[in-house]
Formats: C-alpha cells, structure tokens, sequence
C-alpha cells in the first residue's frame, strides 16, 4: 500500500524566480528555493498562487475556508511586471502585488508545503495483508482491554476484530457499538436484530441473509453510493449445525490477482458496473437501491486500494451490448477477470472461519474484508450494524504515525456532537495527536445556565468554529467533580475548549 508523503524537508528561503508562458505570456512563475542546503524548482501558476491567497480578504479563518467564488480567478490572476513580485528581508516569502491592487504573502515552506505534487510511499507493517496461514486466526479483544487504540489498530492492520466478554444481548451489542462509532443508517435500520425464522419483533427483508442456505465471500452494501464503512456481527443464538462466519481479505486477494493476472487487475479497475437492491413485496414498501458505475477494485491516483466492490449476487444486468466487436470483447474480458477473482476470494486457503457465539461481536472492514456464512440447520439468531467507516478513521487516525494519518484521512472529513460528558471524553481522546491541543466547543459563557449551551461538538486540529458572540478561544479548567463525574478523567486542564 501507499500513502501521501508528508512534507519532512528543511526550506529555508527563497532564491529567485523568473516568470514562464504555460499557456499564455507570463501565466506562471518557476520558483528556486532552498530545500534540506540544495536549490529546488517549482512551477508555480499565477492562478494557483492566488487562489491559495491567505489575507484575510481571501481566506476566512475561523472556519479554514475560502472566501473566492472562483467568478474572476483568471483575470485577477495577473501581475503588470516582474517589479511587482517581491521578497521580504528573510527570503522566507514571496510576496505580490496583483492586477487588482490586491497583495498576497506566501511563506515559501507553506506553499510548497501545500502545493508540491504528492509521491508515493510504501506502508510496510502498517496495513497487514493476510490469508489463513499468515494470520491463522482474527484477532481478538476482551472488554476489559478494550481501549479505542487497540480496536482502531487491529481494524486498521487487519480489517477485521472481534471483543470478546459482551453480554449476549441486541441491547449490550448497539451500546457497544455506538461507544465506539457513530452509526451507519440505511433503510435496514440503523441496528437490526434477524433470524430465519422472523417473529413480528423482527423486520424480514428480501435477502439471503435472512435465510439459512451458504452465503459466498462478498461486501455488504454495494448497491450504495455511499457503502456502508463498517460491518457488525453478534450471534445471540447459534444454529445447531453450521452458521460459521468465514472472512476474506480481498486487499490480499487483489494482490494475488495482480501478481498472476496483471491484465485482469487492470480489468476490474478499469470496468464500472451495477448493483442494485430490489424489494417488491409488500405492496407499497417497494425498494429500489441502485449503484451505477463502480469499479470492483477502486484504486486512488497513487496506486493504493481503496475499496473492494464484490458482491456476485447483487449485481444488476451488464449493460454492455452493441454492435461492436470491442463491447463483446470488453465483457468477456470482464467475465475473465470476475471469475479469476472470485475463485480467488473463494479458496479456503484465503479464508478465516470463525463460530460466533454469544459474547462475541465481530467488527469487519466492508471496504476491504468479505464475509461469507456457511449453511446451517436450526434456529439462529443475530444483531448487528453498518458503522461509520469515515467517523472510524477519524478517530483512528490520532493512534498512528503521520503517513498513516495522512492514509487514513483521505477519506475523512469528521465532526460529531457532543451532548455529554462522555461525549466529551471520546472527543479528548479522538483529538490527541501531534496536531495540538484537542478543540472542543463546549462551554457555557459565564452567567449562562448548562442547558442554555449544551455541549455542541469537536472537531480534529485546527478546523474550530469560534463563536461570533464571544472570546474565540478560553482556557477553561474543568474539574473531574464539575461535568466528568465517573468518566475516569482526574486531569484536563491540559485541553483547550471553545466557547460556542
């Protein structure tokens, strides 16, 4: 796998530039700096450069966004002569005066910092590709260890992870569940308790996971825009006979692929196809889920694997039939390489086989590890969820070194409400790290009653919202006996908090 490199190089100045027709006179400047005591080249377009302006014109603070609409970026983009590009006296910034009048400032660290095309970098012993052999069981947590840390680090390595020592109930299983991450609500429900012999307290759908024949290795979900991130398990009553759980890491089946069929990976990164969830009975409560043009295997532009689509039994019709000879070849290229990759998923030397009994919940990365049930005979009884894939890796993402996190928050963009005072200790911890000091919008301003200012929520760094009525940030000492009575925090005067 790879991940964004992270800017570790000393920039220290400012050597010189000169201006450079790209696509029109004078549209871009080739910036020469000094990087780690050796000069370095940057192409840099006007229009990039005002676009990435600071000033408080351009850019609002508070909320780290952009002021721009964009209307007259090309125009506003231009400098009369090289006599309007200056440095300051520590050939740390460039600085220019735009067409407009408008002066920008750019700290040459920041810019490149900013700017400078990412490269690849390899993620050795941070994401674990397995199959039976290698990991020869799915790694386990009992409650009494369980920490944030250590369930985000096992998911994150593995994708899979089940907690031992929970009460074998649906109630014990989605407070679980919620005390980790926020939940993934579809028109399932946000928490469903199932079996294949439903009773009126259970809602049945027209799936195969409500009934008790073998189930194939696939991802949950692939008739979703938006997948569900996150797959939870708990049997409350095992079948008598059959009904185990087998997994797959279908990253470690991409890579088999890859290595035996490279025109096959291609193949499946390159055709987009549907899925589709119908539901016809009864009357009235049709359903109808479509995803359209989605890859098997979707990969970034640096040539990480970011999702598995593979679901064999929820795909709709291929269109792809016309009169050309192309189109029939390019669907039986696809049909190559879906059977190619199947068999590969399915091989039990790939697969993990795991009896699930009461006590034990089994959380599955749904981007990257299948599922399958085997058949069973009997009664059999389960709760479960989809969780938050993207409010995962948020919290995650503070338990890792900076190419992880940087890994891991491509997909991540996190804010959640806190309405209490455990609300508040999932935010501590989520916001650690090396980007500050957590930012928790919290408190009442003094005078105000609690309930006036209920707890608003947090967000990851820098990216607070300060309030418009009062002091943007506080100091504010907060007692274990004042709001974090029983939550194990003795100490948080070391935390930041933010009047909202």
């Amino acid at each position: 796998m790879f991940v964004q490199r992270r800017l570790s190089s000393s920039i220290t100045r400012v050597i010189g530039w000169n201006f450079k027709n790209i696509r029109s006179k004078n549209d871009s400047l080739e910036v020469t700096f000094e990087e780690d005591g050796k000069p370095s080249k940057l192409i840099m377009p006007l229009a990039w450069l005002r676009d990435h302006c600071t000033s408080k014109t351009h850019y609002h603070y508070p909320t780290n966004q952009r002021k721009s609409n964009c209307t007259d970026l090309m125009n506003l983009s231009r400098i009369e002569g090289s006599d309007k590009i200056s440095m300051d006296q520590n050939q740390k910034s460039l600085i220019i005066d735009w067409i407009d009048g408008h002066r920008s400032v750019f700290e040459i660290g920041d810019v490149v910092g900013k700017g400078r095309k990412k490269k690849g970098e390899k993620m050795d012993g941070v994401l674990k590709l397995w199959d039976s052999k290698t990991l020869g069981g799915v790694p386990r947590i009992e409650k009494s260890n369980l920490s944030l840390q250590s369930f985000s680090e096992n998911l994150v390595k593995y994708g899979v992870v089940i907690i031992d020592g929970i009460e074998g109930t649906a109630e014990a299983t989605e407070k679980l569940c919620q005390s980790l991450v926020p939940v993934h609500d579809t028109f399932f429900g946000q928490f469903w308790v199932f079996s294949n012999s439903a009773t009126q307290d259970e809602p049945a759908y027209e799936d195969t996971a409500y009934g008790n024949e073998e189930i194939g290795p696939h991802t949950d979900g692939t008739y979703f825009n938006q997948t569900p991130g996150i797959q939870v398990f708990h049997c409350l009553t095992p079948a008598n006979v059959g009904g185990d759980t087998v997994v797959v890491d279908s990253f470690h089946c991409a890579q088999i692929l890859k290595n035996k069929h490279p025109e096959h990976f291609e193949t499946l990164c390159n055709t987009k196809i549907a899925h589709h969830y119908l539901e016809g009975s009864p009357p009235g409560s049709q359903i109808q889920s479509v995803s359209l043009e989605k890859p098997v295997i979707e990969m970034d532009s640096f040539g990480n694997i970011l999702q598995i689509r593979f679901n064999p039994y929820d795909r709709a019709p291929y269109s792809c039939l016309s009169s050309s000879e192309s189109s029939a070849s390019g669907a039986i290229k696809f049909y190559e390489a879906y059977q190619e990759f199947s068999r590969i998923c399915h091989d039990h030397l790939n697969a993990l086989t795991v009896s699930l009994r009461p006590g034990s919940v089994i959380f599955i990365d749904n981007f990257r590890v299948l599922h399958s049930r085997t058949a069973f005979q009997g009664y059999r009884k389960m709760c479960g969820c989809y969780l938050s894939r993207d409010n995962f890796m948020a919290k995650a993402r503070p338990f890792f070194d900076g190419n992880v996190k940087e890994f891991l928050f491509l997909r991540s963009n996190f804010a959640c409400r806190c309405w209490s005072s455990s609300d508040v200790l999932r935010a501590l911890t989520m916001c650690g790290g090396d980007v500050g000091p957590p930012h928790v919008i919290n408190r009442r301003p003094p005078g105000e009653s609690n309930s006036s200012f209920p707890l608003w929520g947090i967000i990851m760094g820098n990216r607070t919202r300060p309030s418009p009525r009062g002091p943007t940030t506080a100091h504010v000492i907060l007692s274990a006996t004042e709001t974090l009575t029983g939550e194990g925090i003795e100490d948080v005067q070391e935390y930041r908090f933010i009047w909202r």
